[in-house]
């Protein structure tokens, strides 16, 4: 899979691409820039929708209490919401 770190460009944001496996690497990726400020590794993983600008099935990555961290091009991990799927596809 493919995560890119939130950026406000979605250039910027691809620059930051990296391949991951897991929750843990992307964890691994993050945890310098956010350990400092007490943040902990609450990683959730939700189906975001279709972005058709770069042929993504989206998926967004936050920490409760912090917000998005970025976006895979697939699941990775424990949980997402079905339900939260669904009536996001209704939207496209």
């Amino acid at each position: 899979m493919l995560f890119r770190e939130h950026r406000g460009l979605l250039s910027d944001s691809m620059e930051t691409m990296e391949v991951v496996s897991s929750l843990s690497d992307i964890w691994d990726i993050v945890k310098k820039d956010l350990t400092p400020y007490g943040i902990k590794n609450d990683l959730r993983i939700e189906y975001y929708g279709c972005d058709s600008r770069i042929g993504w099935d989206t998926y967004i990555i936050t920490i409760p209490g912090y917000g998005v961290l970025g976006f895979t091009n697939g699941l990775l991990g424990r949980s997402i919401s079905i339900e939260n799927r669904s009536r996001r596809n209704e939207m496209w």
